[in-house]
Order: structure tokens, then sequence, then C-alpha cells
């Protein structure tokens, strides 16, 4: 057997209980052909560097598993069926090391925290989606006299006291005497130069 590393990038747009029951879908897949899945590192949603089928964002996942090249084919064969995942690259990692029992401990616990926040973020969705729904009821946003964006900075934007205004009305006299000075320094130069 040889040991493959597998980076996979799912789309943003699977929620994340989707993308977990793929990548235990890819894992039972492994372990059925024989394979032994070494460790599942979730890397979670990253910004990619270019856009991908023109998404900005991916959920990254490591997988290091040993299995024979028949079962790393029928992988690739999977991954290119599959729309839930938008960029993949395998490697041969025969130079990688599996966990210890305690990085394998630590991976699970990790693993089941991101499942926990990933409930609570869902729960939360649901509650904002049911209160969206219940303020709706009230009149729109352009009826209620709300501004746009622009306008609402635009208003908030303090004016400027008008004190500034006053000394630099005062100061016109002094600002004539100053481009008078910065003429005769330009034409000073000039009469250097000959």
């Amino acid at each position: 057997m040889r040991r493959y590393e597998m980076a996979l990038v799912a789309a943003p747009t699977l929620s994340e209980e989707e993308h977990d029951r793929l990548i235990t879908q890819f894992e039972e897949m492994i372990t059925s052909m024989g394979g032994v899945v070494h460790k599942v590192e979730r890397w979670g949603r990253r910004k990619l560097a270019y856009p991908i089928r023109k998404f900005t964002e991916g959920n990254y996942t490591i997988l290091l598993y040993d299995a024979e090249p028949s079962v790393e084919q029928e992988f690739l064969r999977r991954l290119r069926l599959s729309d839930g995942f938008i960029r993949w690259l395998s490697v041969r990692a025969d130079h990688q090391k599996p966990p210890t029992p305690e990085e394998k401990a630590a991976l699970e616990e990790a693993r089941r925290e991101y499942l926990r926040r990933a409930a609570e973020r869902a729960t939360r969705g649901e509650e904002s989606a049911a209160e969206a729904e219940a303020s709706s009821g009230d009149e729109p946003a352009a009826e209620t006299g709300a501004s746009t964006g622009e306008e609402a900075a635009a208003e908030a934007a303090p004016e400027p006291p008008a004190a500034e205004e006053e000394p630099a009305a005062q100061d016109a006299g002094s600002a004539d005497q100053a481009d008078e000075g910065a003429a005769a320094e330009q034409a000073a130069p000039a009469e250097d130069e000959k």
C-alpha cells in the first residue's frame, strides 16, 4: 500500500453537514476498499487565491491515508463526478508518518468541536431567519424613510464648525502676500541659472 495525502476544496455553497457527510463517505469508501485513513484535518472556510468556478472561498480538508493505487483512482473518479468539490490535489506522502494516538484523539476532538459549532451556527441562522420573517410584516424600509448607505454616512458626518471658516477669511490677505513671495522665489532661481 502507498500513503497518499489529499487536499480537498469544497464549494462554499455546501452546508457544513453536507461537507462532513461527503468526507465521511470518502473515508468509508477508502476503508471498504482495504485502505486506512490516518488523519482527517479540517481547515475550514478560507479565501481562494483566485476565483474557481466563480467561487472566492472554499472549505479545505486534508486527508492522509494508505491505499492501493486502484483506490486512489476510484477516489479521483468520484471527486470528478461530485459537484461538491471545486478543486483537489492528491500526492504521494510516503515520507509522512501517521499521527500518534494522542494526535488522533486531538483531531477527533477538533472534529467534534467543529461539528458542534456548525450546529450552533445553523440554529442561529434559523433563529435569525425566523426573526427576519417576523419583522417582514412591518413597513418596508423605503416607506419608513430609511436612507441609503451613502445618505446615512452623509447624515452621520458632522458639519465643520463655522469658527474654522472665519480664520480662513481673515487670512486671505496673508495668503496673497504668500503668493507674491512664492512668485518672487520662482523668479530668483531662473536668474541664477543664466
